[in-house]
């Protein structure tokens, strides 16, 4: 059976309709932070981006109850106007966020902008947060643009987490991976035995 041209645009749109936001929904992928360990990134969001989830940069990290976290973000050219959410969890795409992150959001935890001087003289400050984790788990820092100057993108910066676990916590592809590996000696040590 053909399938003309208006007929699939109409169930495309009745899809949209079904299932709202997840036609916009954009995957996100994470770097991971270690305590102290400085990381380096590039934003290409344009300005005016602070609570755009599209094209800003994630990274994940573990904190414990009641730890005083740091984070540090530091532009690398003057033209850039970094800014970053921390949020509570980990989430598979930005569908979470509907079109905008917001204070107002269950999963908000703190907003950095303009918290330093600049690493390099450009418009406002650089971000940093200060905060206690209020839960035990897994944490996002969303960064974003908030208002450069001409010149960008690409925005380059570096982003420093102080006061969380450095425990490792595998990814879903390793644990399959290291499960595998084991079934694996274990069918091998079985047929040795049976042989």
């Amino acid at each position: 059976m053909r399938v003309s041209r208006w007929m699939a645009a109409t169930i495309a749109l009745a899809a949209t309709a079904v299932l709202p936001g997840v036609a916009g929904a954009v995957p996100i992928s994470y770097i991971t932070l270690s305590d102290g360990v400085e990381v380096f990134g590039s934003n290409t969001q344009p300005p005016s981006s602070q609570n755009e989830p599209d094209g800003a940069n994630y990274y994940r990290f573990h904190a414990t109850a009641g730890n005083v976290i740091t984070i540090t973000g530091r532009r690398q050219v003057g033209h850039y106007d970094m800014s970053f959410w921390v949020l509570s969890g980990v989430y598979a795409d930005t569908d979470v966020f509907g079109t905008s992150i917001t204070p107002a959001d269950a999963i908000f935890s703190d907003f950095g902008d303009d918290e330093l001087p600049p690493l390099f003289a450009g418009p406002f400050g650089d971000p940093r947060s200060i905060f206690v984790a209020p839960f035990t788990g897994d944490y996002t820092v969303a960064v974003t643009n908030y208002l450069s100057g001409v010149g960008g993108p690409p925005n380059p910066f570096s982003l420093v987490a102080e006061g969380i676990d450095n425990a490792a916590v595998p990814e879903p592809g390793t644990l399959i991976l290291l499960g595998s590996g084991l079934t694996g000696l274990v069918m091998r040590r079985r047929r040795r035995t049976q042989a």
